[in-house]
């Protein structure tokens, strides 16, 4: 279908479907792709997403919102081929969330591979206990009216520095709001200066839509 946005400029817009699940229902949102050509309409696709995964290799990434500017950052492509014009040009393509999820898994790749072989990547990566998503995060239809405020709710952490060894443990926020550690059969108490200082372990971040959390 075709979507007017601002000085009506039209877009043509392509959705993905998927059949709902409970995890779905929980987990799921949906990403909008838009491609801009030069001299040309605009074309989209929805699809569904059940988690982002952020790049934090770079130099100036250093916390999430560092690694969800540059995951939703518009990105200039050369040589594209223009199917309305039959000819390559310049374009632009920028990610946003055109439905969010009830719950927010981001994952922060924490290996890259050299060839063969992947590292672990140990920086730091400071998170916050209340995350904002930003407007230019979100779609057009989406931003002016959807929920933006989601609450930490749970850290996956990954320890050793190989990939296919290691030790995961857990921190997840009770319906109390209070935090507990689980490391295989043992559970144990844990702070939020506990649980927000796992910067160079934590690998999957749960967020939890503040109106959807526990107080």
């Amino acid at each position: 279908w075709l979507e007017v946005g601002a000085r009506a400029k039209a877009t043509a817009v392509r959705k993905f479907d998927a059949r709902e699940t409970p995890i779905t229902a929980m987990f799921g949102g949906e990403l909008k792709t838009t491609i801009r050509f030069s001299g040309s309409k605009a074309s989209a696709s929805l699809e569904p997403f059940l988690s982002v995964s952020l790049d934090i290799n770079a130099r100036e990434v250093n916390t999430l919102e560092d690694a969800l500017r540059d995951y939703f950052a518009p990105e200039k492509l050369e040589g594209v081929f223009n199917d309305a014009t039959r000819q390559e040009g310049k374009a632009s393509r920028i990610v946003q969330i055109a439905k969010p999820p009830k719950v927010l898994i981001l994952h922060l790749k924490r290996f890259r591979f050299d060839g063969a072989t992947a590292h672990k990547v140990v920086k730091k990566i400071g998170y916050p206990p209340l995350l904002q998503l930003e407007e230019s995060f979100l779609a057009p239809s989406f931003a002016q009216t959807g929920q933006r405020s989601y609450t930490l709710t749970a850290v996956v952490s990954h320890h050793g520095t190989k990939l296919h060894s290691g030790h995961y443990t857990v921190h997840v926020r009770q319906p109390t709001g209070d935090w507990i550690r689980l490391d295989d059969q043992k559970v144990e108490r844990a702070t939020e200066s506990q649980v927000l200082g796992e910067l160079q372990t934590a690998y999957l971040l749960l967020y939890q839509q503040a109106t959807q959390a526990t107080p």
